[in-house]
Order: structure tokens, then C-alpha cells, then sequence
């Protein structure tokens, strides 16, 4: 595997996002929501292989409050889908939710992606509920969301706050 770095997104990486953003998922988001400064994710990271130049592979945007994490957005540009990354990525999120002293982490899922379900439940997390006709579709139809939870994530160098 090639060289990487997991670093904070930027600005400057909307465009980068953006793209990748629209060829990773069917109904994506707009580039205000994907905008990281906005204040509403703790937790928004980029993947970028460090050859030839720090490229942005892949993301995510998460939060945690109260002890629980939130999975909002994850995405591998397509290109490098089927090689590890989307692991790479997925535990790099894991780590820094834990971190931050989420002891569990929630997640939705469509139905239909079987890949990335494959991936949540080989990392851990289980189906605990769904969310009827949670996403749109392009044909104007609904889809199912598959709500997962991965639990036991933080870690001994959780950030403690007082209460």
C-alpha cells in the first residue's frame, strides 16, 4: 500500500471533495454541506496518498457528543475503491471518534450497499435498527437505511471532560 496521511480538511479541499463526493454516492451532498468549517462536525478528515503529491483519496465527517459518535459522511473516490482504503479509512475514523471519548459510534446505511455494509460488519459494527424510506433515490423512489453501532471504541487516551 502506498504511502498516506490522515489529515484535518481544509477549505482549499472542497473541490477535491466535491468530486469525489459526486462520483461516490448517488444522491450526494451539496458543497455547502460538505464545507468543513461550518462548526457542524468535530471530526472531518481527509485521506491523501503521498505519491506523487498528497492527493485527497477519500473523507470523512463525523461528531461526537455525549460519549457517541456519528458516522455523517464517508467516501473513497471510486477510482481506488477494492484496495484497502476504505478500511484504512473507516479505522482511522474509529481511532479518532475513540479519541475524542465516543464509546460507541452510529451509522446509516443504504440497503442496497452491500459493500459498504461488508465493510461496517468487518470492522465491528452491528445491525440494530432501520429507518424506513430514509434515502432518496434517483427513480423519485425511497430506500431503507440499515442503522449500525460499532460499541467499545474509546480508547485509554480519551480526552476526559468534567462533567
Amino acid at each position: 500500500m502506498a504511502d498516506y496521511c490522515l489529515s484535518p480538511l481544509a477549505h482549499d479541499d472542497i473541490h477535491s471533495i466535491s468530486a469525489i463526493e459526486q462520483r461516490a454516492h448517488c444522491s450526494p451532498w451539496a458543497d455547502t454541506q460538505l464545507a468543513a468549517p461550518t462548526g457542524r462536525f468535530d471530526h472531518a478528515y481527509g485521506l491523501r496518498l503521498m505519491q506523487p503529491h498528497a492527493l485527497l483519496i477519500g473523507y470523512f465527517y463525523a461528531r461526537c457528543i455525549a460519549g457517541e459518535g456519528e458516522l455523517f459522511n464517508i467516501a473513497i473516490d471510486p477510482t481506488y475503491q477494492g484496495q484497502g482504503w476504505g478500511s484504512v479509512l473507516l479505522e482511522a475514523m474509529i481511532k479518532h471518534l475513540g479519541e475524542a471519548g465516543a464509546e460507541c459510534i452510529w451509522l446509516e446505511v443504504r440497503e442496497s450497499n452491500a459493500a459498504a455494509q461488508a465493510l461496517y460488519q468487518k470492522h465491528g459494527f452491528k445491525l440494530v435498527n432501520r429507518r424506513k424510506h430514509y434515502y432518496a433515490c434517483t427513480n423519485g423512489r425511497r430506500e431503507d437505511a440499515w442503522v449500525m453501532q460499532k460499541n467499545g471504541v474509546k480508547t485509554k487516551a480519551a480526552h476526559h471532560y468534567p462533567a
